[in-house]
């Protein structure tokens, strides 16, 4: 009996010790889980201040291809009256033929033609300009109105041409009687601000007959959508002899119909500094526009209400129509 109690309580001692034993753990397996992409592995794309302008400058980019680039083809060469020698590369060639009606005064013609040619083996730096002036001169019969302007002729030397900068001078004659050399310094800057595109010219000039002078003219265009531009423009004309700024304010709203029509609204504003600065002419109208052949003959009609100074600022209708061609390489 007492042997039995001794191997019982040996018994109960290994049990103890046992139980104060760490548990004996499973061997652990090491998991590799596959690699992800991040596209793959996350719906969503961090957002940061660098997205916004990239999203931003592709917006712009997108309005601008998508309208066929409306601010430079639509407005400045579908609507503008002046040769547009710095947004059309190449030779070009431009001439206009328009009547103009303004009730209570006879109707009035005006002719108007411009080229230039990119001269060979200048890499396009030189280019001969052939030019007809007096924008504003109308004449009574439409024979004379071809007869009468004055034209000019000059040499162009592309100083500096980039994406944003634009310089260049010419030296040319206006052939008069008599003759009027000039020459003329003209610098271009683009900008960008938000959806915004500013355009700003600065033109030093020296004629003969009517000595040194400059014009500043600032353009502001902002797309409203793929066929809709808004544009500001103001410009500011000097001349050392006359001692004063001749002022011009316009706002355009312009609409793309479809690659051979489009159509604008716009007012504007004249004035000048003689004796502080006024303005005497006011006007606003609509303008519809189409290509009636190929794609270098245009047609305008233009309606229209002018108030001058010069008639008590009563409203005048007007009503003009123009046949022009565009032609460039």
């Amino acid at each position: 009996m007492h042997l039995f109690w001794r191997l019982l309580a040996l018994c109960c001692v290994a049990s103890a010790e046992a139980s104060m034993q760490p548990p004996m753990l499973l061997p652990q397996v090491e998991m590799m889980l596959p690699d992800i992409p991040r596209e793959v592995d996350r719906a969503e794309t961090d957002i940061d201040h660098d997205m916004f302008d990239r999203s931003r400058g592709w917006l712009v980019n997108h309005l601008d291809n998508l309208s066929g680039g409306i601010d430079s083809f639509f407005v400045d060469v579908f609507f503008d009256e002046t040769l547009p020698q710095e947004n059309v590369k190449g030779s070009l060639a431009k001439v206009s033929f328009y009547t103009r009606r303004e009730i209570g005064d006879p109707v009035d013609y005006k002719f108007g033609a411009s080229v230039r040619l990119v001269l060979p083996h200048t890499n396009e730096r030189l280019n001969l300009l052939l030019e007809s002036e007096d924008e504003q001169a109308r004449e009574g019969d439409p024979l004379e109105s071809i007869e009468n302007p004055t034209y000019s002729a000059a040499l162009r030397f592309i100083i500096r041409e980039t994406e944003y900068w634009s310089t260049n001078i010419d030296a040319g004659v206006k052939w008069a009687v008599p003759p009027d050399p000039f020459v003329r310094l003209r610098a271009r800057r683009l900008a960008y601000f938000d959806h915004w595109n500013m355009r700003i010219t600065q033109t030093l000039s020296y004629f003969t007959s009517t000595g040194y002078g400059e014009d500043t003219s600032l353009v502001f265009d902002y797309p409203l959508s793929t066929e809709r531009l808004l544009r500001l423009e103001t410009k500011a004309s000097y001349l050392l002899n006359d001692d004063f700024f001749e002022l011009r304010y316009g706002l355009g709203s312009y609409r793309e119909l479809s690659r051979k029509a489009a159509i604008a609204w716009v007012g504007q504003a004249r004035g000048d500094t003689e004796y502080g600065a006024t303005f005497d002419n006011y006007s606003a109208g609509f303008r519809y526009r189409r290509q009636v052949y190929k794609s270098w003959m245009f047609f305008e009609v233009a309606p229209g209400l002018e108030w001058s100074g010069d008639k008590n600022y009563e409203t005048t209708p007007v009503i003009m129509f123009r046949l022009e061609a565009v032609m460039a390489n």
